[in-house]
C-alpha cells in the first residue's frame, strides 16, 4: 500500500483548469517559453551527492514558463517576480497577482512544473518542483522575487538547499502562502486525501527518504531553513487551512527572526506572519487583501 501511494504522490492529479483562469488567459497578453532541463541535469550530477532531494528525478526535455511583462506605461523593475505553484495547480493559479504586479513594473515568470499544466513529464513532487525553481532562477540570472503557494514552499526550500551561493543571493524577497513546518506535514495531508492508513505512514516515509534523502525527510524544519535566508521574508496561512494545519505554521513562522517589517511610504507595521481567516488552503490566493497585502510587501520600501 505503501509503494502504492508512493506512485499516486509522484503522479499528479488530473489537470484542472478553473474558468475564472481560462477567462484570464483568453484576455491577458504573456509568452510561452520553454526552458531545456538538460543543462540543468548535467550542473546537478556535477554538484553530486546533494546535500537534499539526493535524487535527481525523472524530468521531461523542458519546462514550460508563461512570461507575463510589465504594463508598458510604468517604470520597469529589475527584479523578476516567480510564482511557483501547488500540487494539482498551475501557474496561472497566481491569475490575481499577476496584474498588479505588472501594473508595478514586475515581469512575472510563471511556471507549470512537471505533469501540472502545460508541462508533461514522466513524475512529479516536491523534487520536481525543486528543480524546477532551480532551473528558473538559473534563467533569469538576475534578482528574483519568489511568491509560493503548498508545495510549492517545499519545492522552494529543497531547491534552496542544493543551490550555488549565486542563485541564493539572487533571490531578494520571498512570500511562503500556505505553508507546512516539515515534509511529514505534506506525506499527512496526501496521506488524509487518499485514506492512507496511519500505520503505512512509517514505510511511506522510509520510501520518501531512501529516494529524497533523510535530512530532507525526516529531519529538517522548515522554519530554519526560512530563517537562514535572512532576506525580507512574508508568511501567510489561513486559520481554516484544513490541508495544512495552522499550529504547524504558527511553529514554521515562530522561526522568523523578524517578526514585523514597517512600510515606509506609510509608517504602517505590519506581522511577518499574517494569518488570516475564512479563506481555506485555496482561495487564500484568489482574496484580494491578500494579494495586496504580497503586491505591499514586494513593491514598498520596507525596514525590519
Amino acid at each position: 500500500m505503501a509503494k502504492t501511494a508512493y506512485r499516486l504522490i509522484t503522479t499528479a492529479p488530473p489537470k484542472k483548469e478553473p474558468e475564472w483562469e481560462v477567462e484570464f488567459e483568453k484576455e491577458v497578453p504573456y509568452n510561452i517559453i520553454k526552458i531545456p532541463f538538460k543543462d540543468h541535469i548535467e550542473e546537478m550530477k556535477k554538484r553530486q551527492p546533494l546535500p537534499t532531494l539526493s535524487k535527481i528525478p525523472d524530468l521531461p526535455e523542458e519546462l514550460t514558463v508563461l512570461e507575463f511583462l510589465p504594463n508598458s506605461n510604468v517604470q520597469r523593475r529589475p527584479e523578476t517576480v516567480i510564482c511557483s505553484h501547488g500540487w494539482g495547480g498551475r501557474g496561472l493559479n497566481f491569475y490575481k497577482f499577476i496584474p498588479k504586479l505588472q501594473e508595478k513594473g514586475y515581469r512575472v515568470l510563471c511556471p507549470d512544473f512537471p505533469q501540472h499544466g502545460r508541462t508533461d513529464g514522466p513524475e512529479a513532487g516536491a523534487h520536481c518542483f525543486a528543480h524546477g525553481i532551480n532551473l528558473v532562477i538559473r534563467y533569469v540570472d538576475g534578482p528574483v522575487y519568489l511568491i509560493t503557494h503548498s508545495l510549492g514552499n517545499v519545492g522552494f526550500w529543497g531547491s534552496y538547499s542544493f543551490s550555488s551561493q549565486k542563485e541564493k543571493d539572487a533571490i531578494k524577497r520571498y512570500v511562503g502562502i500556505g505553508i507546512p513546518n516539515d515534509y511529514e506535514d505534506i506525506l499527512f495531508a496526501f496521506e488524509n486525501t487518499i485514506g492512507l492508513s496511519r500505520r503505512c505512514h512509517p514505510y511511506f516515509l522510509d520510501i520518501h527518504a531512501s529516494c529524497f534523502g533523510d535530512e530532507f525527510c525526516r529531519n529538517q524544519i522548515f522554519g530554519k531553513v526560512i530563517n537562514e535566508l535572512n532576506i525580507p521574508t512574508l508568511l501567510i496561512h489561513d486559520k481554516n487551512d484544513k490541508e495544512l494545519d495552522f499550529e504547524k505554521a504558527k511553529e514554521t513562522a515562530s522561526h522568523l527572526s523578524k517578526k514585523q517589517y514597517k512600510v515606509k511610504s506609510s509608517g504602517e507595521v505590519k506581522p511577518t506572519f499574517y494569518e488570516s481567516e475564512g479563506l481555506g488552503h485555496r482561495r487564500i490566493i484568489r482574496d484580494d487583501d491578500i494579494i495586496d497585502r504580497v503586491v505591499e510587501f514586494l513593491s514598498e520600501d520596507i525596514e525590519f
